[in-house]
């Protein structure tokens, strides 16, 4: 059994060795910019605005443009948005033609995290050719413990926590109740929570500069608050279990329970409203949820588990009829935990590129593996040892020890589950990485030859704005490469050409960095050879530049504390989950409801069931209003509203839906669903849920809201625009 146990917990460090963040890992990252990521601009930008994917805390949160040379041209102090408080921005001077470098750092108000980001820009010549010089390189490192420590630290808190709560569970549930002999366990867990909120505090004080930060920590973030609380009522947890080891008889059975249930459910509160799932924005109340509903069902069954093998161990007299209390307290708790964590999974994962392509979806899969032999081994125990160990009264030792060697196995896999939820919590989600796993990449390799000269010019991104260009030269070994020079020259010759010398990286390797392709369209690239002896030589490649950095990417949270957190279902999805669920417990354990509450009560237990199933195939199949149905345009459809829409179309949406509206825009393929064709979708949609769609945005696509941006006025001038323009026969 103890090479079991060891080969367990070794493969719980190889996990978490494997999957150990090495980068400070808060969430508050960047997921739109304005003007956007790499753009390049005919004109200097007055404001640059920025949305983060989390609240921000202003006081710690901040914006600084910097020119190639590293100096400030910010004006004044970063701006704040009380209606949207993801966003920040900052007024600059005006900007002569160049690179700059906006630089920003972050500290999330839900989890108390900090991170620093940047990215670049530039302003072009008045010819609209490139302008010299190269972005300033900034430090990104930021102060602090490291991530590896910070998922130390939270998977200890963790398992303390579901420790914490197994054991007051597993006190309630028996009888008689066992707190005396698991108290020593609870006072253990609640020594570990107090020094993992300690360490908590102070890590996040030293992300801020020094330890002089604590005050800000504790009392100036919502993160702060929640840490506050669960130092209260850890504290007080820490003095009832004192008193309870050193004059039991002070205090009751039944008062120490009570008070230990009320502060194992303030623990798990300050958890999870510091979890991802209250980090989304929108919808942030039911992401919460979700995350706490998925940590309770986990403590009450691996918690609850180990205070199990602890308790029968001492009292094996009662084993079979503790077991048994447990087997029926689990089996409602694990759909729970399953429902739960489905919903908070979608929360998280927009689509499938965010379990592919993100570190955070590497761990998610380790997680659902591990998960498959934790229900494997707790299946077994259920459905198989545990009926033949009743059966044999528990007389065959030897079945009673391969039982509870099982016990102890789905114990150790419950840890490595939890092992593996703590380094998801400290990698930042899909649905914060979502903005960098859409970003466009075109990256070409263009090969052209001279004689005995062979050129391979490797283009990347081949986007606007910031590219590296790397030429590799073969079959110059008898008069070498000295130098190479790159030309960039525009389709339209009003755009003056730039000439730029590389570095050489290699031998016959050189490089260019920079945002020398400042417009879309096709660009030739002539490189100028510069050889020791002998005449240089002058080859180009052409190539098609695109636009591949949306300005708008993602829908700005639209629906409230009380929206809609999931892309992937609508609220009809939501509530056939839970009425499946609910209803396949009330259904599965009809027999245990039958011997507790007579034939009457068996009765309602398969009634729940088969209510439970029909009110979720209803919901799936029967009910659904497609917003806006209802909706009357308030505004008339005159000429002067349909060019007011125009103008508003051609600003906002014909770089993703197209100038013909056919869903085909320069941004279109970085799109997470292609386009609406407005040729098909307008003429079978009335203007309500037109305007709906406007305002809301549609999930689970590159659709924004832009209710924040247009007024109603200007949303229904779009909608007046899209049926004169899409739908003739609608239109007159």
């Amino acid at each position: 059994m103890r090479r079991i146990l060891a080969g367990l917990l070794a493969l719980a460090a190889l996990i978490g060795v494997a999957l150990w963040p090495d980068e400070a890992s808060a969430h508050a990252l960047l997921a739109r910019a304005d003007p956007p990521i790499n753009a390049s601009l005919r004109e200097s930008p007055t404001t640059i605005t920025l949305f983060m994917t989390e609240q921000l805390q202003r006081s710690h949160s901040s914006v600084q443009v910097l020119d190639s040379a590293g100096q400030r041209r910010d004006i004044g102090e970063t701006e704040f948005s009380d209606a949207v408080p993801t966003q920040m921005s900052v007024r600059t001077l005006k900007l002569e033609p160049g690179v700059y470098t906006v630089a920003w750092e972050t500290l999330s108000e839900v989890d108390g995290h900090t991170w620093t980001g940047s990215y670049v820009f530039s302003v072009l010549n008045p010819d609209g050719s490139a302008p010299a010089g190269s972005a300033f390189e900034i430090d990104l490192d930021r102060p602090g413990p490291p991530v590896s420590a910070d998922a130390a630290v939270k998977a200890v808190g963790l398992a303390a926590l579901v420790l914490f709560v197994g054991a007051v569970f597993i006190s309630c549930l028996l009888r008689p109740s066992p707190i005396t002999m698991l108290t020593p366990l609870i006072a253990g867990t609640v020594v570990v929570g107090i020094a993992a909120t300690g360490y908590e505090s102070i890590a996040g004080a030293l992300r801020l500069g020094d330890i002089g930060f604590l005050g800000d920590v504790l009392f100036d973030t919502r993160n702060g608050l929640w840490l506050q609380q669960r130092w209260y009522a850890l504290i007080v947890a820490g003095l009832l279990v004192s008193v309870r080891l050193l004059r039991p008889m002070f205090v009751s059975d039944r008062l120490a329970l009570s008070v230990l249930a009320l502060l194992a459910v303030a623990w798990l509160a300050s958890t999870a409203a510091i979890s991802h799932g209250a980090a989304i924005g929108s919808g942030w109340i039911w992401g919460t949820l979700f995350d706490a509903l998925h940590l309770v069902a986990v403590a009450l069954w691996i918690g609850g588990l180990i205070s199990l093998i602890l308790t029968i161990r001492v009292r094996t007299e009662a084993r079979i009829e503790s077991v048994r209390r447990f087997s029926i307290a689990a089996a409602v708790s694990v759909p729970i935990l399953v429902a739960a964590g489905l919903l908070s999974a979608l929360v998280q994962i927009p689509n499938v590129n965010g379990i592919v392509e993100t570190d955070w979806g590497l761990a998610f899969i380790v997680k659902l593996v591990i998960l498959v032999a934790l229900f494997a081994t707790a299946g077994a125990n259920a459905f198989f040892l545990r009926p033949r160990d009743v059966a044999a009264d528990g007389h065959d030792h030897q079945l009673v020890r391969r039982f509870g060697r099982m016990m102890r196995i789905e114990a150790a896999l419950g840890l490595a589950v939890i092992t593996a939820s703590a380094i998801l919590t400290q990698l930042p989600s899909p649905a914060s990485a979502q903005p960098e796993i859409e970003q466009k990449d075109n990256t070409v390799v263009e090969t052209v030859a001279r004689g005995e000269i062979v050129v391979s010019l490797e283009i990347s991104p081949n986007l606007v704005g910031f590219n590296a260009w790397t030429a590799t030269i073969r079959g110059d070994d008898e008069n070498p490469v000295e130098a190479l020079l790159l030309r960039f020259r525009y389709e339209d010759p009003s755009v003056g050409p730039v000439t730029v010398p590389t570095t050489p990286i290699a031998d016959g390797q050189f490089q260019l960095e920079g945002a020398y392709f400042g417009l879309p369209g096709e660009w030739t690239v002539e490189m100028e050879l510069r050889r020791a002896s002998g005449d240089d030589l002058l080859m180009a490649v052409r190539t098609d530049v695109e636009s591949g950095y949306q300005a708008s990417p993602f829908a700005t949270d639209s629906g409230g504390a009380l929206g809609l957190p999931l892309t992937q279902m609508d609220w009809n999805g939501v509530g056939a989950l839970w009425a499946f669920t609910l209803g396949g417990l009330a259904w599965f354990n009809r027999p245990h409801i039958r011997r507790s509450w007579g034939p009457r009560g068996g009765d309602a237990s398969f009634v729940a069931g088969l209510l439970g199933l029909i009110v979720a195939v209803v919901l799936l199949t029967g009910l659904h209003v497609e917003p806006g149905r209802t909706l009357e345009n308030p505004i008339e459809r005159t000429a002067e509203s349909v060019e007011q829409g125009a103008v508003l179309f051609a600003a906002n949406c014909a770089s993703c839906h197209g100038e013909t509206g056919a869903g085909d825009g320069p941004l279109a393929d970085s799109l997470p669903a292609p386009p609406a064709n407005f040729t098909v979708h307008v003429p079978f949609h009335p203007d309500g849920v037109l305007f709906a769609w406007i305002t809301d945005g549609i999930r689970g696509t590159g659709m924004p809201a832009w209710s924040p941006q247009l007024s109603d006025h200007e949303r229904w001038d779009l909608v007046n625009f899209l049926r004169a323009s899409f739908d003739p026969i609608g239109a007159q």
